[in-house]
């Protein structure tokens, strides 16, 4: 019998005990060597992982009431964790407390929101971009303002990452800048009438949308900002392997799905692409920090 009848009979064969004989999604072995010595060899033999994430970013990134991880964030996350076949825990942390967590190894992975800088490049281990933010700004829907000329004399809600701040009354000094200690309290800035606008990066701005009625994100793109996943110091087999999967991620359509799913209808970024930069191109946004 011919090789590839006999190919078509196995499959037929196997049909009647499966669904179709088509070839599995691609696994972890796939995307990296899981030798007896590896990070991901020593997480599959644990059977589960634990990643830090933010929970106040929705739909942009949050942990339902069930403990599992939600948003965009969340379906990036679970792409690591299915490649991997492993359970996963999620814990609540963003900005410097997430990034903490993991360079202490007391999570396996974080999404820190924390902007990429050169500094931050070199002294912690980071993937590739996973998002690439914009400051721009957050007006009521009814508003004629589309940009940052629009808020001469206004107050406006600022909130900012300190190492990659960018002070909108650098572009119009008139502006009555209202800086907030947290982008939540833009929110009472609102509620309260005290601004009629607010300025931060997008992923901000989109949990700020997702809270409040009736806003949208405007204007130009007033900064950009990476931000990547942190693995723990010393782990480079696992920033291979989480590279990897994020690039699979991104080429086989699945980042621009879970865009589509979360983020479409509030982020406003025009046409979305997933970033294609570097770690290290993305750092070099932000070279200032490495300055005495």
């Amino acid at each position: 019998m011919p090789k590839s009848t006999m190919t078509l009979c196995a499959c037929a064969l196997f049909a009647m005990s499966a669904a179709a004989c088509v070839p599995p999604k691609a696994d972890a072995e796939d995307l990296a060597d899981f030798g007896p010595n590896t990070t991901m060899a020593a997480l599959q033999s644990r059977g589960e992982m634990t990643i830090a994430l933010p929970d106040d970013l929705g739909p942009f990134s949050s942990i339902g009431e069930d403990g599992e991880a939600e948003g965009f964030v969340g379906e990036l996350a679970g792409e690591i964790v299915e490649a991997l076949d492993v359970e996963a825990t999620y814990v609540a942390a963003s900005g410097d407390e997430g990034l903490d967590l993991v360079d202490q190894e007391e999570v396996d992975l974080a999404f820190p929101t924390i902007g990429i800088t050169e500094r931050l490049a070199r002294e912690h281990n980071f993937s590739g971009p996973y998002w690439v933010a914009h400051k721009r700004l957050l007006v009521p829907s009814d508003s004629d303002i589309d940009e940052v000329e629009g808020l001469s004399g206004e107050p406006v809600c600022q909130y900012e990452e300190e190492t990659t701040a960018v002070d909108i009354r650098g572009l119009d000094e008139s502006i009555d800048v209202h800086e907030a200690a947290d982008f939540g309290d833009c929110i009472e800035q609102f509620e309260d009438e005290r601004v009629v606008a607010a300025s931060a990066p997008d992923i901000y701005l989109i949990a700020l949308t997702e809270s409040l009625d009736d806003y949208v994100i405007r204007g130009a793109q007033l900064s950009t900002i990476g931000y990547s996943v942190a693995v723990p110091p010393d782990s480079a087999d696992m920033t291979t392997f989480v590279n990897r999967v994020l690039t699979e991620t991104k080429s086989e359509g699945r980042w621009l799905e879970f865009y589509d799913k979360w983020l479409a209808s509030v982020a406003d970024i025009g046409v979305p692409s997933a970033p294609d930069l570097t770690l290290e191109e993305v750092a070099t946004l932000w070279p200032r920090d490495l300055e005495p």
